[in-house]
């Protein structure tokens, strides 16, 4: 795709060193063409987080969004995971939503059915098709892999693996343990902004002062330096922000966190659209996967130690954060969908960043690297 919005002339002013830049166009949040963009030259190449793996029930499913399309990760009874497009071969109906457990996934719609493996089962009325094999008609496969009980999915095969498109990610937050945590709480929003806005919104601690006065309050962040696509920032306290100020937090922290991770907690942009916020005590993710333009579906996991889900009491004791969290979500989402509707103005022009920002401008930095016109660039994803 080459048009004139991707031409690299035109973002000069937002590649200038970050207290001397201007911010993204508004047309970056607002155009379709632009969006039409994001999804060939990041999307469609990107590592995709899908969900945790304690997710997908033994003997069963969990149906998922991304931008490719609808997916399916599927898994036996030997507890072997799979991912594969949510579409039926016969003629491409959607087989499933939500999760659940099934001794065979059948189609809604002619009632072909497909094992655990993705293999085809069944398919009635096709006795008398020419050539008609079911071991050619199973579904259709896409490229996953795992980290530390985490799913990411890849539409594109020349990709580098996940840890090495991810670079110091996997060893700076190895010390959490997250593969000994599970995902006890999930939550959808459909949000009227771009997904830019939301990511951007949980790389800075500028806004917290009045987006979150009456609730989570100011915070203070450290940048930090990474390598591969993603970012980081870190929110500075030595006790657990899983929960509201002035509340004390029901779990003790994960044994063995490095000295940096019991300083805070790391906000995190997974590229192109994941947020990983690690906290002392626990963790949540958001993914936010593109609808358009101007709407994005925010999809939440909460997730705590296997050891804190087990303690006696456990739902009362999680309560003040699904409290913390469900509020700082709520308030995030109204606030974009307010920059967004400012972002449509005729009359916007791009602004400035404060030294706050920091994180923001890397991350739109990251974006142009990934979607404008530069014919002699290598490819960068």
């Amino acid at each position: 795709m080459s048009n004139e919005l991707l031409d690299p002339a035109r973002y000069a002013a937002c590649r200038k060193p970050v207290l001397e830049a201007e911010t993204l166009p508004a047309w970056c949040y607002t155009d379709p063409a632009f969006f039409a963009a994001e999804k060939e030259r990041i999307f469609a190449r990107a590592w995709q987080f899908a969900g945790r793996i304690e997710e997908v029930p033994e003997g069963g499913y969990l149906a998922i969004e991304t931008v490719g399309g609808p997916v399916l990760l599927l898994r036996g009874k030997d507890g072997r995971l799979g991912a594969f497009a949510n579409s039926c071969r016969h003629r491409g109906a959607r087989l499933a939503e939500g999760s659940g457990t099934c001794l065979r996934l059948v189609c809604p719609y002619h009632a072909w059915s497909y094992r655990h493996d993705g293999s085809l089962a069944g398919a009635p009325g096709m006795d008398e098709t020419a050539g008609f094999d079911t071991a050619d008609w199973g579904l259709t496969p896409l490229r996953f892999e795992i980290w530390a009980g985490f799913v990411f999915v890849c539409y594109d095969p020349a990709t580098s693996p996940l840890c090495t498109y991810f670079g110091d990610m996997t060893a700076r937050l190895a010390s959490h343990g997250f593969e000994d945590f599970l995902c006890v709480r999930r939550r959808d929003y459909r949000v009227r902004a771009n997904w830019k806005l939301i990511a951007e919104n949980a790389m800075e601690a500028y806004h917290t002062g009045t987006v979150h006065s009456a609730s989570l309050g100011q915070q203070a962040a450290r940048e930090l330096d990474t390598s591969g696509h993603w970012d980081a920032i870190q929110v500075l306290d030595d006790a657990s922000i899983g929960v509201l100020p002035g509340e004390k937090p029901p779990f003790a922290p994960v044994p063995g966190l490095s000295q940096e991770a019991r300083e805070g907690t790391y906000f995190t942009t997974l590229h192109p659209n994941t947020q990983f916020a690690c906290v002392q005590d626990c963790m949540w993710w958001l993914t936010f996967h593109p609808l358009a333009a101007d709407r994005t579906l925010v999809r939440v996991g909460q997730c705590f130690p296997r050891a804190s889900v087990a303690q006696e009491g456990f739902a009362e004791k999680a309560a003040p954060y699904f409290k913390r969290w469900d509020t700082g979500i709520d308030e995030d989402n109204a606030i974009c969908e307010a920059q967004q509707a400012g972002l449509e103005s005729s009359l916007r022009r791009p602004g400035r960043f404060s030294g706050r920002e920091r994180a923001v401008h890397r991350l739109n930095g990251w974006l142009l690297d990934q979607v404008l016109d530069e014919a002699s660039a290598p490819r960068r994803i």
